[in-house]
């Protein structure tokens, strides 16, 4: 055990350097997992974690989590809080803890738990201690080792170790930090260990990259598994998706009457894509997304033939339905695993790891073309997977392996929200307004969650999301244009009270395009990560103002034009009539990991964009 050492006096907020509360809202003073692989099929993690919060918002890093389900048991579990001069304040009773199953809405069935505790204390600072310890009965994968635990925690001291029969190979890589690392061996056992000390806050800022180029990690994964009843090699990515083939080869046969349906709906279609489209949109009509996860449920999907008759699968079912729709008509496709999501990829293709997928997709080769599908969404247009699914590694399982494969990403120009705002102003600074919008491809996801709600519910969103002062919506219109790519429309009438500022007899009118910009109006000095956009966009916007009868036009700014290596922007004005002026802009931003020495270019364009956004129309009253 590694749990001894740690003195009484340690937990005395008043010894924390001062070193550690920059950016901290909480300090880990003592961190300590150990695991200790027993056979191919059982381990022990035991766990030790004191924590110092310094305020509100460190509360979070106070809460006991721990997770298991019918392949692990808790043991043993502790905790006791002490006040900010390390006394002890109270020990938690077991009967305090809460333990309920862990599940999401949709989830139909699971056998994850959570064993939970938030400490009901809010004298700051205070530091809580936790000890339990797991054991597992299968081996997959082991958790990722983060000594930090998230952002704005900083840690005095963090141990892992690692003990195993050397039969059974571990696999590691250490990132972004300088951890002691020794290995010993005895016994018959392998000792592997990491400490890490007086690690600083990482704060957390706009648009930052993702957390594994950021916070000190130890990945770990076996090569050896054993997983209610199987067994695997995850040495290679090769291997690993052999051990995956198996848990779907079974799984693809379909009734008769299903097979029998969906060749007299696709025989009179000429083409392999239009094929694939109708089986497509077949299987969204017919099938729901619900979450299974019992056991080897959460590797290996329900039988296609279960999804067929009850209508629904989580996204490793629903894939492998598709996949078995196609297979009926003889269209070869591959069940695919991704990250999916911001914080899950796979990252290190040379580290293969059950812990960095999450998602599964479906691969369809078409000639030289390749068609993605996303199952679990009923209504994303065919051959969308979304902007969390794209740019990044997938795991084709084939009967000979896994095969990774880029799956591509839309370019910043094919990401477009377009907008026509039509505005008739008034000389009490009000205007009429329609506003039609499109979105398309990564920001019709703006949109798309728009799409099925009520009216009502719309029409708040709308209220709360577009940037006006005083906006009244009289109509209002959300159209999902989506049959042959991601497309959507949006259109508003209505009146905003604000729109110009009357100063004696003019009127100064603000471009105003209603939405908001996605991108920030600047750089704070002090950041500390490089600036992360994961997607690339443009804005393409007209802007046509009709101003009161009795003003003409005083003053209007300059074009512009800015470039730089994070983006463009355009701005032009031109006076089509008397009465008349029209505003056009146009913004793209490029996908990219921007580090610090790019920021001062950056930040030029950004306050120089910023500033011409605020330049004003004059208008002047006729006398």
């Amino acid at each position: 055990m590694l749990f001894s050492g740690f003195g009484q006096t340690n937990r005395d907020a008043a010894s924390i350097p001062d070193s550690l509360k920059k950016n901290a809202n909480a300090v880990i003073r003592f961190y300590s997992t150990e695991y200790n692989r027993l056979s191919a099929n059982k381990y022990v993690m035991q766990v030790n974690y004191i924590v110092t919060v310094l305020n509100e918002k460190g509360l979070p890093a106070a809460e006991l989590l721990v997770n298991y389900d019918r392949n692990s048991k808790v043991t043993s579990i502790d905790e006791t809080i002490y006040d900010a001069k390390g006394v002890m304040v109270k020990k938690i009773k077991g009967k305090e803890i809460n333990d309920y199953a862990y599940n999401n809405s949709f989830t139909l069935f699971s056998d994850s738990r959570v064993k939970h505790y938030s400490p009901a204390y809010s004298i700051y600072p205070f530091t809580v201690e936790y000890t339990y310890t797991l054991e597992y009965s299968s081996v997959v994968g082991f958790q990722n080792w983060h000594p930090n635990n998230w952002f704005h925690i900083s840690t005095e001291k963090a141990v892992l170790s690692f003990i195993t029969p050397p039969e059974f190979n571990l696999r590691y890589q250490s990132l972004n930090g300088n951890f002691e690392f020794e290995i010993q061996e005895a016994n018959n056992k392998k000792l592997y260990k990491w400490t890490a000390a007086n690690l600083p806050a990482v704060p957390l800022e706009y648009a930052i990259p993702d957390y594994f180029d950021i916070l000190p990690t130890v990945l770990l994964t076996p090569d050896q598994i054993s997983y209610e009843g199987t067994t695997g090699d995850f040495s290679s990515w090769q291997n690993y998706g052999k051990w995956v083939f198996g848990l779907i080869k079974e799984r693809a046969a379909l009734p008769p009457a299903t097979v029998a349906e969906i060749k007299l709906l696709t025989d009179t279609i000429s083409t392999e894509k239009g094929k694939i489209k109708a089986l497509y949109q077949y299987m969204q009509k017919k099938t729901r997304y619900v979450n299974v996860s019992l056991g080897i449920g959460g590797f290996q999907p329900i039988p296609a033939t279960e999804v067929d008759a009850k209508g629904y699968g989580d996204c490793k079912a629903l894939s492998n339905y598709m996949r078995s729709l196609l297979n009926a008509i003889g269209i070869e496709s591959f069940y695919t695993e991704i990250g999916s999501g911001d914080y899950r990829r796979i990252k290190f293709p040379d580290f293969p790891s059950v812990n960095q997928t999450n998602h599964v997709i479906l691969c369809v080769p078409t000639g030289r073309d390749t068609t993605w599908l996303e199952c679990t969404n009923q209504n994303f247009p065919f051959g969308y997977i979304g902007s969390g699914n794209s740019g990044r590694y997938g795991l084709l399982i084939t009967a000979e392996g896994g095969v990774l494969a880029n799956i591509p990403a839309f370019a910043a120009g094919d990401n477009v929200r377009t907008s026509v705002i039509n505005a008739e102003l008034s000389e009490n600074d009000a205007a009429v307004f329609e506003i039609t919008s499109g979105f398309k491809n990564y920001l019709y996801e703006d949109i798309f969650h728009l799409i099925y709600k009520s009216k009502e519910e719309q029409k708040k969103e709308l209220l709360k999301s577009l940037s006006s002062n005083g906006m009244e919506i009289s109509e209002f219109s959300v159209v999902d244009a989506s049959k042959t790519a991601a497309n959507a429309f949006l259109n508003i009438k209505g009146r905003i009270n604000k729109f110009t500022t009357k100063t004696g007899n003019r009127l100064f009118v603000e471009p105003n395009f209603l939405h908001d910009n996605s991108f920030p109006s600047r750089i704070k000095n002090d950041r500390v990560h490089n600036l992360y956009e994961a997607i690339g966009y443009c804005y393409q916007d007209t802007l046509n103002l009709t101003i009161p009868e009795n003003y003409t036009i005083e003053f209007m700014p300059k074009d512009a034009e800015l470039v730089s290596v994070y983006g463009t922007y355009e701005i032009a004005y031109k006076k089509l009539q008397e009465n008349k002026i029209q505003v056009i802009r146009s913004v793209m931003i490029r996908e990219g990991n921007y580090p610090k020495s790019q920021f001062e270019e950056i930040n030029s364009f950004l306050t120089g964009l910023s500033g011409r956004e605020k330049q004003k129309i004059v208008l002047t009253k006729k006398t």
